[in-house]
């Protein structure tokens, strides 16, 4: 079997129209068993290690598994070239993906949920590993295109400074938790692929039972503001202030 399968482009077509109408697209069945069985024993040996707590790897600590074979499969790369340009209306760059594997396990994996954000990513791909049957599975929550994607880096900037602050996240977190504000709810089910905007749409997961683990691996394609003056200057700046020790790793969530 194909490590990913090729998709019609009658198939192509439906995943960007439901992205555009619902806030995300679907590819079923796309993923082997034997691909996560692998993943999901990797995932099992990385939770014992912290003691059963959240863990995330970034794309160098994933080598050698199913997730980098996939980044770099043709397949799956024209998947994401193609949705991307039928959605934007613009050329695909030839930029390389950036890679997130997320497993939510215990109390520090409670401390991840409702962490509401854009982001700084065009197209944000969402493969489910493991997903807990039985009791909160951590589904994604999704605002679903609130926004267009920004021309400048300043504009994206004032959106992240208004979203990203103690008063939005609460209002956010406890209207999702009332029910006065219902998102779009994504189930996600392991083989399938879900695909989203990810600047253009807030989101967040929902807890994941502390006794269980919730594993999803992430693609990021196209980072619009890359090179934008600003935002090196920005980064320069953060990185040059000294950091205080974290107790876990600072993950952009989905």
């Amino acid at each position: 079997m194909d490590i990913f399968p090729a998709l019609s482009s009658e198939t192509i077509g439906t995943i960007v129209s439901d992205m555009d109408s619902r806030g995300f697209g679907v590819a079923e069945n796309c993923i082997s068993a034997d691909a996560l069985t692998d993943l999901r024993q990797f995932i099992a040996e990385a939770v014992e290690r912290t003691g059963g707590e959240y863990i995330a790897f970034s794309s160098a600590e994933v080598e050698g598994t199913y997730l980098q074979e996939l980044a770099r499969y043709p397949n799956f790369q024209s998947l994401c070239r193609q949705i991307y340009s039928i959605g934007t209306r613009q050329p695909a760059p030839p930029v390389a993906f950036y890679n997130i594997l997320r497993c939510l396990a215990g109390r520090t994996g409670e401390q991840n949920a409702y962490v509401f954000h854009y982001d700084s990513y065009v197209l944000t791909i969402l493969v489910p590993i493991l997903i807990p049957n039985e009791g909160q599975p951590g589904d994604l929550i999704l605002f679903p295109n609130t926004r267009p994607i920004r021309k400048t880096y300043l504009g994206n900037l004032i959106d992240k400074i208004l979203l990203d602050n103690p008063v939005s996240q609460m209002l956010l977190r406890k209207g999702v938790q009332s029910g006065r504000i219902k998102p779009e709810k994504v189930r996600m089910i392991p083989g399938n692929v879900y695909f989203f905007w990810g600047c253009r749409s807030i989101h967040a997961n929902e807890p994941c039972d502390p006794d269980k683990i919730r594993a999803t691996a992430l693609f990021h394609y196209v980072d619009s503001h890359a090179q934008s003056w600003l935002r090196k200057t920005l980064l320069g700046l953060r990185q040059r202030k000294p950091q205080l020790p974290r107790p876990t790793p600072t993950i952009q969530p989905a």
